[in-house]
């Protein structure tokens, strides 16, 4: 199926051809596509799902093909069975790579022949004060088809510039999706706060600096107690409601620097820098109370929610975030089995 599936587009994107004026239209119609589709479908829209449907959006409109829903799920499971290699993985970022590199190139040209046509314009009012003083009818007659050329250029010359400013924005409505598809990937749509895959990849940085340089820091594990019951007895919307809220508590009770996510369906995770056990305590002591003290209000119901916080600090015996991680989940356990809405660490 691989070799049925084939894209001259995607082929000058991954290989650096450059791109023509046309390759660039389709390139924002297809990217456009594969936004709505992926939006529409809840697709999560990582860099890798983005460009295995960017792919196939490719071959589907350079072929003429009008696909249903159910055909282009067909083609992707035929298509991606199999693990990707190395290019396939490496050039989900450079479609969002070549849309900042041509409108920082539109940029300077479009500088260079706004200037170019100042100077046009600038010649053309010197030849009309020259032809206006010049009696000789000859010269006149040459300096009047000169003038006439000059205008003429100067035509063209702005519907050039008026074709970049169209492309110019065409590109910056493309870099914007791009970003949004970008951010949107690292974000918990429910609760706004980072997701899963965007907090495993910070913690990595806070490890590799702390085993680097010895910059401490802390993480805080919290799981809503009886969540389950909450969802049961009020139902998943008030469920919602209630991690929206927990949401919200984290960012306003933590400071600017302080890395809060969801990581599981009811779980939270924290990441405190400079941060050192005691102190996370602490903040973990803090939070539990606001929350504990905190009603949540759905419909005509209100809802009072507990919380149980694990805690646990970088050190030298640490040898992976994963294990990091085990020690916050081995003390979230520990609350867990104390009763809950409790802080262990």
């Amino acid at each position: 199926m691989r070799n049925k599936i084939e894209c001259e587009l995607h082929k000058k994107i991954t290989s650096g051809e450059s791109l023509s004026e046309e390759d660039y239209k389709a390139l924002s119609d297809i990217v456009k596509d594969v936004l709505t589709f992926m939006a529409k479908e809840k697709i999560i829209p990582s860099p890798q799902n983005y460009e295995r449907w960017f792919r196939i959006f490719c071959y589907a409109k350079e072929n003429n093909l009008n696909l249903s829903k159910s055909e282009l799920i067909d083609i992707y499971f035929d298509l991606y069975q199999v693990k990707l290699d190395k290019q396939d993985i490496e050039s989900a970022g450079i479609v969002e790579r070549i849309a900042e590199e041509l409108f920082e190139e539109i940029q300077k040209v479009l500088k260079s022949v706004s200037e170019h046509d100042r100077g046009i314009s600038e010649g053309g009012e010197r030849l009309e004060k020259m032809a206006s003083s010049v009696p000789a009818e000859d010269v006149q007659k040459v300096l009047n088809r000169i003038m006439h050329e000059v205008r003429g250029l100067k035509s063209v010359n702005r519907k050039f510039i008026q074709r970049l400013e169209e492309q110019r924005g065409e590109i910056e409505r493309l870099r914007e999706e791009l970003r949004r598809v970008k951010e949107e990937a690292n974000i918990d749509p429910l609760t706004g706060l980072r997701n899963r895959r965007s907090f495993e990849r910070a913690l990595s940085e806070f490890f590799r600096d702390f085993k680097k340089f010895g910059y401490p820091f802390s993480v805080i594990m919290i799981d809503l107690d009886n969540f389950k019951q909450i969802n049961d007895t009020y139902g998943h919307l008030a469920g919602d409601k209630v991690l929206k809220e927990i949401g919200n508590i984290l960012r306003n009770y933590l400071r600017a620097k302080d890395v809060p996510a969801r990581t599981g369906g009811e779980e939270f995770t924290i990441i405190l820098p400079g941060i050192t056990r005691e102190e996370a305590l602490m903040v973990a002591e803090r939070l539990r109370k606001v929350i504990a003290n905190y009603t949540v209000e759905h419909e005509d119901k209100k809802i009072n929610p507990t919380a149980s916080f694990g805690v646990a600090e970088v050190n030298e015996q640490v040898e992976t975030p994963e294990d990091l991680l085990r020690l916050a989940d081995e003390n979230l356990y520990k609350a867990k089995r104390r009763g809950k809405n409790t802080v262990v660490g």
